[in-house]
């Protein structure tokens, strides 16, 4: 046997509804360890807005996977990190079947969907200390929103990625 040379050649991986749905439950599981400990009003914490975007992102697109069977690079090329975008088109796409479109959810990705997008939640700027920070403080009901839809989706869209994958 000496002598026999194996080449690996090129391999891709295609990235499923299973590991998209993977990741947004692991980004939600940490968001709602940190969503739930109270801190003081004088000191925000980015860290739960970040953690409940990217975990709707990550549903977001999972549904879109399950929907349209777009491969993980045409949805990263065509949405991105835009929150705003994938709950809109997941609305054309028919997600109440899978969690309820409501004003205030809508108003929610909305206010966060910019800040998320420009990673404004990791990246902690003067303009976010300025405007951005009173904004999200004036509208308490934003994570709690976030946290519902996040959960609605990751109990309702499991069996269906599982399925489909």
């Amino acid at each position: 046997m000496a002598g026999i040379v194996v080449q690996v050649g090129k391999a891709t991986v295609v990235m499923t509804g299973i590991e998209f749905m993977t990741y947004a439950n692991r980004y939600l599981e940490a968001a709602e360890s940190l969503a739930t400990k109270a801190h003081s009003d004088s000191w925000f914490d980015p860290l739960p807005y970040q953690l409940l975007c990217q975990s709707l992102e990550l549903h977001l697109k999972s549904y879109i996977w399950l929907v349209d069977q777009h491969s993980r690079k045409t949805i990263k090329n065509k949405y991105g990190h835009d929150i705003v975008k994938l709950w809109s088109h997941s609305k054309t796409r028919g997600i109440s079947k899978y969690c309820t479109p409501t004003k205030l959810r809508d108003n929610t990705i909305d206010l966060v969907g910019l800040y998320y997008k420009q990673r404004k939640f990791t990246y902690l700027d003067l303009s976010m200390s300025h405007a951005g920070i009173p904004n999200l403080r004036a509208n308490t009901n934003a994570l709690p929103a976030l946290l519902r839809l996040c959960k609605q989706l990751r109990k309702n869209l499991n069996k269906p990625i599982l399925k489909a994958s």
